[in-house]
């Protein structure tokens, strides 16, 4: 089993380091290829500061058609909930035949059966693409969800502080910021408080969400973080069990990673995956990864 794991930075390597750790425990496969994409087309050049929707789908088709010319991979999982919302509309999800998911539907899923019940109240905590798109908030509303048990947050640039060192002060004042926005947006009257994470670099610095939450919130406060769950679909649709899935992992950018970012998200992974931990540190810079357009 070849699977593809993209983001648009290194969000994505804890949903990696997850199923590397599943597949330990729970073998479904008897070898599996575990290939880290990152999709960032360049350090300065993110999807988040391209001029509109049209662009980004532009450079994640390109990168979707690198993916499939150099892994043929037998599934694609999208670890990042920019890129989730962009899939749908590149030439690549309109003619591909290879399955692709996306987390938003995996963060969707948690988040609406965790709220269904009671009156318990969820702060969406994002992107400003992921946010301004609405897309958990409207699919949670469709769903049942009463839209006062919904706050959307909004965290400019937070993914790119929490990448350079996820328990750094300035991720401390960052995430401090979002949460006081956040507690001033709604009268909090639950018992119960949830932090959706909606982006994939937030559970790196999940600690600090959590502290700041209780430290803001005189309410009960349980993280929700999509990445854990994402890869449950795999398991849930498998009857087959082996003796042990001979597993390697890979990651591959066109974007030189950073000595302190390295060194900071391996020593998170490791505690999960020692195995992702280490194709972090060995990681192939490969200069013409996929093109701009």
């Amino acid at each position: 089993m070849r699977i593809v794991i993209t983001d648009s930075g290194l969000g994505g390597l804890s949903v990696v380091a997850e199923l590397e750790k599943r597949l330990r425990k729970n073998p479904i496969y008897e070898s599996a290829e575990l290939i880290f994409f990152n999709s960032l087309y360049s350090s300065d050049y993110g999807y988040n500061s391209m001029i509109d929707l049209s662009e980004k789908a532009k450079v994640f088709n390109s990168a979707l058609n690198s993916i499939e010319r150099g892994y043929n991979p037998d599934i694609i999982l999208i670890a990042c909930n920019t890129l989730s919302i962009v899939y749908p509309h590149t030439l690549y999800a309109k003619n591909s035949k290879t399955e692709v998911k996306g987390i938003v539907d995996s963060g969707v899923s948690l988040f609406e059966n965790k709220l269904k019940s009671g009156t318990d109240k969820i702060i969406i905590f994002g992107t400003p693409t992921t946010i301004n798109s609405n897309v958990y908030k409207n699919s949670l509303i469709k769903n049942g969800i009463d839209e006062t048990q919904i706050v959307n947050q909004a965290c400019s640039e937070l993914e790119t502080v929490i990448q350079n060192n996820p328990i750094g002060e300035e991720a401390k004042k960052s995430i401090a910021k979002f949460v006081s926005e956040a507690s001033i947006l709604a009268n909090y009257d639950s018992q119960k408080v949830y932090a959706g994470f909606c982006c994939t670099h937030y559970g790196y610095s999940g600690q600090i969400f959590r502290d700041e939450l209780s430290k803001q919130l005189n309410n009960e406060i349980e993280i929700l973080n999509p990445n854990n769950t994402m890869s449950d679909f795999l398991f849930n649709d498998s009857d087959k069990v082996f003796a042990s899935c001979k597993t390697t992992v890979e990651i591959v950018s066109q974007v030189k990673l950073k000595d302190n970012e390295i060194y900071s998200l391996a020593e998170i992974i490791r505690k999960k995956s020692p195995k992702a931990a280490t194709a972090l540190e060995n990681y192939s810079f490969v200069k013409n990864l996929f093109a701009k357009v």
